[in-house]
């Protein structure tokens, strides 16, 4: 049976990384460097050990590991063996772990000695785990035999996202959509060899493929970060020097609000690239005070799109935000948008100017449907075209595309349509900050907003301040020390539901 579509290439493309950046640093850890050389060795030594214990190609593979060279060894050698690799965030707890790997069909595990009892809880024991600190050192045999693809499953990794019914969703991403991505977004955005990149995004979101692949795939230096960095980022920038920034705009306010003054120790960063949530114009533009030297982008894009689909370079120009949300722009080369018109299936290509409707995305780095296959469809085929629909409301203007929030963040109060992006940008205003976020409580049938705002909120906001009918005003001020985010750094709005009921 022939390898996976996209397989040998994405391998051969590693290989040629790999010779011609031999002797230079492929990852930084606190505890020492790794060189391209020896970061072969790690993928050869991981990919005996898969191999040669009851190795199924095809079969996923859990990885139970923290940011670490050796967990990006872990994934590079299951590639090579034609076998999906499942994160598996050591946060979680056991009983998520075993349902993803349950749902996954995981059955083999790399672990560390640090995570070894994680794993030992799951019920992973004998040869299914794989200790990578006790791994032999790699042949040169073993070596050449990472670079021939085993052919098995054509899905590279699977990461799990949050399902309305409390079961989560598992998306299998394939060869072919990694390698649409990797091309689309180093055509659009490139790095450079000599450039330093961040890694502060968890292995379970996906947002990391961008960090890990964009940076190994052009001998760029990684940098993990450790837990404690993401407490004291400033100081992880400056001491890595880094010059590329990849992260949700959360963080980025982290930066800016924390503890340790920013000073010059940003000038160091050429690109930040954000996405995950949406980045306003008063975070750009404090970033960019911060970061002088930087050019900011903006992605955006779903998991079952690979990553990020749309691209905008911030110029600070008015025009550039629409409620005070940088607008997302146009599709990268290897993707295809289009809106939902009322029914109607309209491309940006031939969108007129406004136009509104739920955002649809086709090409490439299309996956082709979730893991459990009765769950509803999230396709629409339109004559031989196939997209998948976002749930994201856009709008088409001047060219290129503004995210106008979820379809299901439109809430119903009182017989009144609220779209709590519109709250939020007013609040903005009113309030001097965008470390804020509003919804909707409780979550079945509301009857109130609630806002949520960092350090000293006002006793109330009122129509004249913020220029909202009364009936869009927020009932609740709550001030809190940070807005609490999720496992992948994202605002948690289960987290702040949880807080308004709590507070009565």
């Amino acid at each position: 049976m022939p390898a996976a579509k996209g397989q040998q290439e994405l391998l051969t493309r590693m290989r040629s990384v790999i010779r011609r950046h031999r002797h230079e640093v492929a990852v930084r850890e606190p505890g020492g460097t790794w060189t391209y050389h020896r970061f072969e060795e790690s993928v050869a030594a991981l990919h005996r050990a898969l191999g040669g214990r009851a190795n199924v190609p095809g079969e996923p593979i859990g990885l139970l590991l923290e940011r670490s060279a050796t967990a990006y060894a872990a994934m590079w050698s299951a590639l090579s063996l034609g076998r999906t690799y499942v994160p598996l965030n050591p946060s979680y707890p056991a009983s998520r772990l075993s349902q993803l790997m349950a749902q996954a069909g995981v059955r083999d595990v790399v672990c560390t000695s640090m995570t070894s009892a994680t794993a030992g809880e799951l019920g992973v024991v004998g040869d299914r785990l794989i200790v990578s600190d006790d791994l032999e050192p790699a042949r040169s045999e073993d070596v050449e035999a990472v670079w021939q693809a085993t052919a098995g499953s054509d899905v590279a990794y699977m990461l799990f996202t949050s399902g309305s019914t409390g079961r989560p969703k598992g998306v299998p991403i394939s060869f072919a959509n990694l390698l649409a991505f990797v091309d689309g977004m180093g055509a659009t955005i490139p790095l450079r060899p000599a450039d330093v990149c961040s890694q502060v995004c968890e292995l379970s979101f996906d947002f990391s493929v961008h960090e890990i692949y964009l940076a190994l795939l052009n001998g760029c230096t990684l940098c993990p970060a450790r837990s404690i960095d993401l407490f004291n980022p400033v100081d992880y920038v400056a001491r890595n020097g880094l010059t590329v920034w990849v992260a949700v705009p959360s963080l980025a306010r982290v930066v800016l609000e924390g503890a340790s003054p920013v000073g010059d120790q940003l000038t160091s960063l050429r690109l930040s690239i954000f996405n995950g949530e949406a980045l306003t114009a008063r975070l750009a533009a404090d970033w960019r005070t911060a970061a002088p030297n930087s050019a900011i982008w903006n992605t955006y894009g779903p998991t079952e799109c690979t990553v990020a689909a749309t691209h905008q370079v911030w110029t600070g120009e008015d025009d550039l935000h629409e409620a005070d949300v940088i607008a997302i722009g146009t599709p990268l080369p290897t993707c295809v948008a289009a809106i939902d018109d009322d029914g109607a299936v309209v491309p940006t290509s031939a969108a007129d100017d406004g136009m509104t409707g739920e955002l649809l995305l086709a090409g490439p780095q299309r996956f082709s449907g979730y893991l459990d296959p009765d769950l509803p469809s999230p396709f629409l085929t339109e004559g031989d075209v196939t997209w998948y629909r976002t749930g994201d409301r856009v709008r088409w203007r001047d060219g290129r595309l503004y995210h106008l929030g979820r379809f299901d963040h439109q809430v119903k109060i009182g017989g009144h349509r609220i779209e709590l992006l519109e709250v939020e940008h007013r609040l903005r205003h009113a309030i001097g900050t965008d470390s804020l976020a509003v919804i909707a409580h409780p979550r079945t049938r509301p009857t109130e907003l609630v806002v949520f705002v960092t350090g000293t909120a006002p006793d109330a906001v009122t129509a004249d301040e913020t220029g909202l009918p009364n009936y869009m005003l927020p009932r609740r001020v709550l001030a809190v020390r940070s807005l609490p985010t999720n496992s992948h750094g994202k605002l948690s709005r289960e987290a702040l539901h949880r807080l308004a009921e709590a507070r009565g």
